[in-house]
């Protein structure tokens, strides 16, 4: 009987020998499974990561939306790269009619230049740059002349334009300049509280910047006018200018008159007048030489007649 029982006892761990080896590959299984589900875990963030920028394309506007700060900040950084890049070109100043269409343009950089005595006894110069907010008013309901003028502060400077008598060409006529005394930009000025005015001269005296009418006048040049009272002295820098008086057509700036076309045309103006006084001073020269020769020999004719 006791035999029996560790026949038993052996077959029973035979069994167990047996059921432990033959269930070894039955958990291989689920670890090739467990590979698989993590290796599709592991694709599937692979999936996302090569879709990302479709999904940030996407996204991109709740990006920025939710980011709204940031965003205000990207646009603020354009206006003002936008803005800056409009500053390089020179500010525009428009006269309009009643009707609201323009009848004077000018677009220009200028600086003025004042010279001043100190209580000191020394001379001085303040700069001051016309601003880009400069009021504008005048005048252009006279079909043959009109007024411009810019005003800030304690500045006020004013355009005269006006035709030729023919109405073929139009030009500035007068640039004034009025300022109070007492600005900042005057430091330790002798005679404070004046209103001074100072200006390109007198009516008719100079033609500045003749332009065929239906044109604008346009030169990248500097361009320094001289202003005076007779006392004062001041002047305005132009540079990259363009003006146009008399407009009756748009509000934008017609066909250029280059101003270098303008010089080589006075050029050529100045050469035929210079060439005629230099012919009739000859001739006149000549004339007075005969002449003068001619009393001389006729003179000493008639007294040697006369001695005989």
């Amino acid at each position: 009987m006791s035999r029996r029982v560790d026949h038993t006892k052996t077959i029973f761990v035979l069994w167990c020998v047996l059921s432990t080896a033959f269930s070894i590959p039955s958990p291989s299984t689920p670890p090739q499974k467990l590979d698989e589900q993590l290796y599709t875990t592991r694709r599937t963030p692979k999936v996302i990561v090569d879709f990302p920028a479709f999904k940030s394309k996407q996204s991109l506007p709740v990006v920025n939306f939710e980011l709204k700060s940031t965003t205000t900040m990207t646009v603020e950084s354009t206006t003002t790269t936008t803005h800056r890049s409009f500053s390089t070109e020179q500010p525009l100043y428009r006269l309009d009619r009643s009707n609201g269409q323009a009848c004077i343009l000018l677009q220009v950089d200028a600086l003025i230049t004042v010279k001043y005595r100190t209580k000191l006894g020394e001379d001085q110069e303040a700069n001051i740059y016309v601003p880009n907010d400069a009021t504008v008013t005048g005048n252009c309901d006279n079909e043959n002349t009109a007024t411009m003028s810019l005003k800030w502060k304690a500045f006020l400077l004013s355009w005269s334009f006006a035709k030729t008598p023919g109405g073929e060409r139009w030009y500035v006529e007068k640039i004034e300049l009025t300022y109070n005394s007492s600005d900042r930009h005057f430091e330790h000025i002798d005679q404070p509280n004046k209103t001074i005015r100072v200006s390109t001269g007198q009516k008719h005296s100079s033609m500045l910047f003749p332009t065929p009418v239906g044109k604008s006048y346009a030169c990248s040049e500097e361009r320094e006018i001289p202003l005076t009272d007779g006392k004062n002295v001041a002047s305005v820098l132009l540079r990259d200018m363009k003006l146009q008086p008399f407009k009756f057509k748009n509000n934008e700036f017609a066909a250029e008159f280059s101003c270098t076309a303008l010089s080589a045309r006075g050029f050529r103006d100045e050469t035929a007048p210079v060439a005629v006084g230099s012919t009739l001073a000859a001739a006149v020269l000549l004339t007075i030489t005969g002449y003068a020769a001619y009393r001389h020999f006729m003179i000493k004719k008639v007294k040697y007649d006369t001695m005989e």
